[in-house]
């Protein structure tokens, strides 16, 4: 066996179980014959390098075992990435046959980078590679990929702060050697933190988590509606509501990395599991922290399950120091929870759901986001009714 596929294998076997040790899906639809035999066409890039360490000219490194995984990923998703990447609104004109032969050729060599540690070759590239009429679009493409794989990648294995440093670090730097010294080209810099959608991040995000559990992707995106619906009700700006219904969708992304046994679990979880379920706020948390166009979701998604009594996770904030959408997050997490089929309990009626959050308001739930969240869900006739007998009293 060449050394190069040997040392692929060696690392494929090390992956985080994300797929239930099912051969993992190409997104791009190849057959896994296909994909192997695409994948070993890189394999002779290993052979004889040494990948101790990967490090280009910033400073910034990855270590071998990560490169060679990057590598493969690249090489694996390739037409998933493109499409992606391609398809992005940012971009002057998305879909392009330009813009998906540039894609292809950067994705070529970033995988090549980082399986050989040879970034002065990319970086010649992009330094020849400079166009006047095309500076802006193909620095655009890089960073947009970069940030693209970097939130694959994390959606893949769970949080990998190497790899996403890499990316970043490795994105200015191209950027900026891809630019030409113009007026027009300096008057219209790309900020990476913002160049890629929200929309195309927490899909790839939600993409990772439907591959492990449809239910758990269900209830993200229902949490996600709830929580924009309460905040409409509340009379939050547009914005507000828009943030409160991201922080909703992205509130269990953490549940990527948490072991399928655990997550799956027919019955009762024991104290060990109900700690590593537990880790799922935090882990979420941290994820997002390294995206730059979800850092802000972070706080909230750490803590979706602290409670307004203080015993709450992870953290044991209490009141007004749980961030106001997180609370929101919170009700509408326990609420359809409760009323969803889960592999350990049947689905609680709809009125038995609503009892029990009138039963927490003030110890583990927001007074106003679970008065949201009640008048959202109770028809209009129960409502009135509820709101005459409060009157009599």
């Amino acid at each position: 066996m060449p050394i190069g596929v040997e040392r692929r294998l060696v690392c494929r076997a090390n992956r985080p179980n994300v797929r239930n040790s099912r051969e993992p899906v190409d997104p791009g639809g190849r057959s896994p014959d296909e994909r192997r035999t695409h994948e070993q066409d890189y394999g002779s890039l290993l052979d004889g390098a040494d990948l101790t360490e990967v490090e280009n000219m910033s400073g910034s490194t990855i270590s071998r075992d990560s490169g060679s995984r990057l590598s493969s990923f690249i090489v694996s998703r390739r037409r998933s990435l493109v499409a992606s990447i391609v398809g992005s609104s940012v971009l002057p004109h998305p879909g392009s046959i330009v813009a998906n032969v540039f894609t292809n050729a950067f994705l070529d060599r970033l995988a090549h980078e980082v399986a050989r540690g040879d970034a002065a070759a990319l970086d010649n590239w992009a330094a020849a590679d400079a166009d006047a009429d095309r500076a802006n679009e193909h620095a655009r493409i890089v960073v947009i990929a970069c940030a693209t794989v970097g939130a694959s990648y994390v959606a893949e294995y769970g949080p990998a702060d190497d790899v996403v440093a890499y990316l970043d670090v490795r994105a200015r730097a191209l950027e900026k050697a891809l630019r030409v010294e113009s007026p027009a080209a300096a008057a219209s810099v790309v900020d990476p933190t913002n160049v890629v959608d929200r929309d195309e991040v927490v899909s790839s995000l939600l993409s990772a988590i439907e591959a492990r559990d449809p239910a758990t992707c269900e209830h993200s995106r229902a949490v996600g509606m709830w929580c924009g619906r309460m905040a409409k009700h509340m009379g939050m700006p547009s914005e507000q509501q828009t943030f409160a219904t991201f922080a909703g969708t992205l509130h269990d992304i953490g549940k990527i990395a948490t072991p399928t046994d655990v997550l799956l679990k027919s019955g009762a979880l024991n104290d060990d599991e109900w700690e590593t379920m537990r880790a799922h706020s935090r882990i979420g948390a941290k994820m997002l922290e390294r995206i730059p166009s979800l850092r802000e979701f972070a706080p909230v998604v750490r803590a979706h399950h602290e409670r307004l009594d203080g015993h709450g996770y992870p953290d044991r904030l209490k009141g007004a120091s749980i961030p106001l959408v997180a609370r929101l997050v919170s009700v509408a997490d326990s609420f359809h929870a409760m009323i969803s089929k889960r592999p350990y309990r049947e689905a609680i009626p709809v009125a038995h759901a609503l009892d029990e959050l009138r039963r927490g308001i003030g110890t583990q739930w927001d007074p106003a986001a679970t008065d949201a969240m009640l008048a959202i869900v109770q028809p209009s006739g129960v409502r009135r009714v509820l709101n005459a007998v409060r009157g009599a009293r």
